[in-house]
């Protein structure tokens, strides 16, 4: 999943300078998912609302997008942010919600993997949750 998110913030990431008083660097950054609220089984056809909460660590922190991306039975989830530093960001951990709908398409075990960071070694860390599509 590391090489996804490497590829990711790599194509996404962006500086940009204004010829005027300040210079402002923007990025896409990735942020860890604190939590997350669904139900706990789905019925095959039906659409449901997945709820996401992540703390923006900055007033420079504007949520862009929820990444997504669905492999087999597998759903890899995180939420990214654009970053506007401006060389006054304050830090606020404010706690943020968003949702997506997850379109129930195919019956048995499903498995979301939702990013919570790394770990001291670099290596992904997720919140794993298993949900059964009957």
């Amino acid at each position: 999943m590391k090489p996804y998110f490497i590829c990711l913030i790599a194509l996404m990431t962006f500086s940009c300078s204004i010829d005027n008083e300040e210079n402002i660097n923007s990025y896409i950054e990735v942020l860890p998912i604190v939590s997350v609220s669904m139900p706990e089984y789905f019925e095959q056809g039906e659409t449901y609302q997945i709820d996401i909460t992540y703390l923006a660590p900055t007033n420079c922190h504007y949520f862009n997008d929820i990444y997504y991306d669905l492999e087999g039975n597998t759903s890899h989830v995180a939420i990214l942010n654009t970053v506007v530093d401006n060389g006054n960001c304050e830090i606020t951990n404010l706690e943020d919600q968003k949702s997506f709908n997850f379109e129930a398409n195919t019956t048995g075990l499903h498995i979301f993997k939702f990013w919570q960071g790394e770990d001291e070694n670099g290596q992904d860390m997720y919140l794993l949750m298993e949900v059964t599509v009957e």
